[in-house]
């Protein structure tokens, strides 16, 4: 009876074991970021100040992103229209930045911007106040442009400067958020996102950047170009903005990181869907 048992619960045990490695194989992981075959990140800040002091500066070039609660907005948006149809059930989803300053106070949130707010463009400018041309940059006042001085009023969602108001420039539950303390000099920082993966995802999925359409700094345009008359333009994919939870400013590599394995990753795992 003993070895009828024990025969038993090893039976057991190995059914549950391949059962896991079953489970482990038919799971893929994505992860997307800019590199020699994939360029569809987009990320800058915005950064509150009058129209000569930061306001109407785009950092889209830059090669960092600076995030605090109130002054610094991080966006960032990933292209993920690769995965459509490709998955049954999304997994994990984690926002991977490298900290450059790893500052101990605080923690960074990320949140799903409004679709209202889909048509912000990452611009080519690294600092400096840029006016009219058509630019199509996103600012601390505008979404994209503002075409000329003096400016007309703020494109965001909230008709405010900064997209910093939540439940209408973002969602006001974030996707996730990471306290500072666990940041380190030019490690990873993860933001594990929780709630609707799938959700999340499918919206995402659907849409893609407009072919052959770039903006001044050369990066995908996600909608027709578009200036401060409301409504503006969307997109599915409207992107995440960072904010952080008190004046501490955390920077973070961004895209144009000199060094590739410093730039900011979208890690997606799923269950893809069975060929028939």
């Amino acid at each position: 009876m003993k070895i009828f048992k024990l025969l038993n619960s090893s039976l057991i045990f190995l059914v549950l074991f391949c059962s896991e490695a079953i489970a482990n194989e038919s799971t893929i992981t994505a992860v997307f970021k800019n590199d020699a075959k994939y360029k569809g990140t987009d990320d800058t800040f915005v950064r509150k100040g009058s129209s000569f002091s930061g306001g109407m500066s785009n950092f889209g070039r830059c090669p960092t992103i600076e995030i605090n609660e109130q002054t610094r907005l991080g966006l960032i948006r990933f292209d993920v229209s690769s995965l459509f149809k490709k998955y049954i059930k999304i997994n994990t989803v984690t926002l991977r930045l490298f900290s450059k300053n790893a500052p101990k106070s605080g923690k960074v949130s990320a949140h799903r911007l409004n679709i209202a707010n889909s048509a912000w463009r990452e611009g080519g400018n690294c600092g400096g106040t840029v006016i009219g041309g058509n630019r199509h940059e996103v600012t601390w006042f505008h979404l994209v442009d503002y075409g000329g001085f003096p400016s007309p009023p703020p494109s965001w969602a909230s008709r405010t400067a900064g997209p910093s108001t939540a439940g209408v420039d973002y969602d006001e539950k974030a996707l996730g958020s990471t306290d500072n303390r666990e940041s380190k000099e030019n490690a990873k920082f993860d933001i594990v996102f929780d709630g609707d993966l799938n959700g999340l995802i499918n919206d995402w999925a659907l849409a893609s950047p407009i072919p052959e359409l770039r903006d001044r700094g050369g990066n995908p345009s996600w909608t027709a170009d578009w200036n401060w008359a409301q409504p503006a333009a969307e997109t599915a994919n409207e992107g995440i903005l960072l904010k952080g939870s008190d004046g501490t400013v955390h920077v973070f590599h961004s895209s144009e990181a000199e060094n590739p394995e410093l730039r900011p990753q979208l890690i997606v795992s799923y269950e893809p869907r069975k060929k028939s």
